[in-house]
């Protein structure tokens, strides 16, 4: 059974030296993908660990696939906007969405009488986040769903 353990609170993510990259995809199984693939180069770009890489993949992975298939749609124009900053603690993430406002950080309740290995594994996924997000962080400024993760080094 996973354990959602992670540190919750509303605060923004701090400004840490180090590298850093932002991209603005739109809300499609396509983007969700391209997030993916984008993360991806940049760990090899930066050298990143690969089990900290994945840890960050799997938790914006969740995200853009809830955004896209349980997120209300705002606008025509809706969009997703991840920033990833390396420190030495590593990777400091922040995922906006322009969909309806979701606070991911409230503890999800894991399903009950399913096996692990059924094939609905709806409830799974906020889970999973919270398991490999050393610190998650939610805010909603007006316009933006603003979720803060911390991956650590491992």
């Amino acid at each position: 059974m996973l354990r959602c353990d992670a540190e919750h609170s509303s605060e923004r993510l701090p400004d840490v030296p180090g590298e850093i990259e932002t991209r603005t995809f739109g809300v499609s199984r396509n983007d969700v993908a391209a997030i993916d693939d984008w993360l991806e180069e940049i760990g090899a770009r930066w050298g990143a660990n690969q089990r900290m890489m994945f840890g960050a993949r799997l938790c914006i992975a969740e995200l853009a696939t809830n955004t896209f298939e349980h997120g209300t749609a705002v606008s025509s124009v809706d969009h997703m906007i991840v920033t990833v900053r390396s420190d030495q603690r590593g990777l400091q993430i922040e995922f906006l969405d322009s969909r309806t406002p979701f606070d991911p950080t409230a503890k999800p309740r894991a399903p009950r009488n399913e096996p692990p290995d059924t094939a609905h594994p709806k409830g799974r996924g906020l889970c999973l986040v919270h398991r490999y997000a050393d610190k998650l962080t939610y805010s909603h400024d007006g316009t933006y769903n603003r979720i803060g993760l911390t991956i650590k080094s491992a």
